[in-house]
């Protein structure tokens, strides 16, 4: 069975990336009260930003769930609990938080605030990376080459490693490359054809739209 290197090393550091990172819904218009627990983040004041986003998350606002979990998983403004991150970050997934269903497929992928399981890791990542998420892309794609919590489908993992890869994400170059030579170049042009139809239909429309900011420090 083909093992892709790198495969623990790109999946583990991803919690300083989910600081930064945005992720894309169409038409959302950010609530004026979640940009004050933003603000109050961003200014260090952690337990104001827990008092700002828990009653709105509480309420159902996705966002203000998604930073709910980020700060549970941090243990800014309240005890660190990776339990309750998932709890928080799964609300937000249901209401597809593409970053949110990212992190709770790398939390039953490894086991962090949640028993480990492949099946559960694979759904939340397919989910995520069928919103343009280019490392969930790469973690479906790793999971498709070894054959965790799905049929091992090489051809399947080189699509994904392309979509992300393409977005410029470097360790998914890297897997692309190790699998180059499993295919022939009639195969690597197929492969090459359904990467584009997959671009279309999980990347394009998920580019160029309004950006959900997130806690930074």
């Amino acid at each position: 069975m083909l093992i892709v290197k790198g495969h623990a090393c790109f999946r583990c550091a991803i919690f300083c990336f989910a600081l930064l990172l945005s992720c894309a819904l169409p038409g959302l218009v950010v609530a004026a009260s979640v940009d004050e627990g933003i603000a109050a983040v961003e200014q260090g004041d952690y337990a104001k930003a827990v008092a700002i986003f828990r009653p709105l998350a509480e309420a159902g606002d996705a966002e203000a769930q998604y930073n709910l979990a980020i700060l549970y998983r941090s243990g800014h403004g309240v005890e660190k609990d990776p339990a309750q991150s998932r709890q928080w970050f799964l609300l937000a997934a249901k209401q597809g938080i593409a970053e949110a269903q990212y992190h709770l497929g790398y939390m039953y992928d490894t086991g962090e605030g949640a028993e480990q399981n492949d099946n559960y890791a694979f759904l939340w990542y397919r989910k995520a990376a069928e919103q343009g998420h280019p490392k969930a892309q790469t973690n479906l794609g790793v999971m498709y080459a070894n054959g965790s919590g799905v049929a091992q489908d090489l051809k399947l993992a080189y699509v994904w490693f392309n979509l992300a890869a393409a977005q410029g994400y470097s360790p998914a170059f890297q897997n692309r490359q190790l699998l180059v030579e499993e295919f022939s170049e009639e195969e690597r042009e197929a492969l090459r054809s359904l990467s584009r139809e997959y671009f279309q239909k999980y990347v394009i429309p998920f580019q160029n739209q309004g950006m959900m900011r997130r806690p930074r420090h």
